[in-house]
């Protein structure tokens, strides 16, 4: 087994696009297009000639450096093909001068019971798919109650849908409306995602939407996708948006835009009882995946986290 840790620029980026493609465990957060555009410092580990690979993105913070999971990214970690003995020996080849990892990991990828790794701890979360295999009518009457109300309301009030809008007009509504509840996520932050999701909308890889009452932004909502799945990016709703249902009729929008595809809906769910609530209204199957950190860090710095 033949693991090189690479660095960014020695990154054979043909290759890595062709592996995260192929594989069936294979997220667009893991395309060099999608990280290169979130203007993060990240390396690979590689295994053979790309036939697994994992991206490492990392910071330094007075002077030592770690791995870390950005924000608006929903989770990285292995790509290609993946064993139990594959994902040890990746884990284990993380270069020593990361001190600090704190990385979550796509479903399926990790068996807590068969990880063998020192100083490292696993947290077991949470995550809503939804087959979009279906005519739209399918999906929606599988909907609760509760989403076919607001569903409802949003439509009684006349809430207008605009599609197409730009990422900034997502993303803009988004900051103002959430920067105190989001007080970690800094300008830069925003500029990266924005600087990401230009790039994506600009292939088609994003679809945007924006929803007005009386001409006013309520709602807001941007999804990725991919051969393979449809994801749930940024969006949310002011005060009038949330009593009017704003956020229920967008997000419906998007699951109706993209129903009757080979594709799967990934609501990038949370812990966060309200938000794992509302995700869980449109009957989407609940799975399961880790967090791992892994802390090298010297003593008492350890300690610390």
């Amino acid at each position: 087994m033949n693991i090189l840790y690479i660095k960014h620029e020695n990154i054979d980026k043909i290759k890595w696009d062709l592996c995260v493609k192929n594989a069936a465990n294979g997220l667009i957060y893991a395309h060099s297009f999608f990280l290169d555009a979130m203007n993060v410092n990240w390396d690979a580990l590689v295994l053979n000639d790309y036939e697994t690979i994992m991206p490492l993105v990392w910071k330094k913070k007075y002077g030592i450096k770690y791995v870390y999971q950005p924000f608006f990214i929903g989770s990285l970690g292995i790509f290609g093909n993946v064993t139990d003995q594959t994902v040890n020996q990746l884990l284990k080849a993380i270069p020593v001068q990361f001190k600090y990892v704190d990385i979550d990991f796509k479903e399926n990828l990790i068996n807590p019971e068969k990880i063998n790794l020192e100083n490292s701890q696993l947290k077991k979360r949470t995550n809503f798919l939804l087959d979009l295999n279906k005519k739209y009518d399918a999906i929606q009457n599988q909907y609760k109650r509760l989403a076919g109300r607001m569903i409802k309301k949003a439509l009684e009030n006349k809430i207008e849908i605009i599609r197409n809008c730009t990422p900034v007009d997502v993303i803009d509504f988004y900051k103002r409306n959430y920067e105190t509840e989001h007080k970690d996520i800094t300008s830069l932050d925003y500029n990266k995602i924005l600087g990401a999701t230009n790039v994506a909308f600009e292939t088609g890889n994003a679809a945007t939407y924006l929803a007005k009452k009386n001409e006013e932004t309520v709602a807001s909502y941007m999804v990725l996708k991919d051969e393979k799945f449809v994801y749930s990016l940024i969006g949310g709703s002011n005060r009038q948006g949330k009593n009017l249902g704003a956020f229920y009729l967008l997000t419906d929008a998007a699951i109706k835009d993209h129903a009757d595809c080979s594709s799967i809906f990934r609501f990038e769910g949370s812990d966060k009882n309200g938000i794992s609530f509302f995700n869980s209204q449109f009957n989407p199957a609940q799975v399961e995946y880790y967090h791992l950190k892994l802390n090298r860090l010297p003593w008492p710095l350890r300690l610390l986290k």
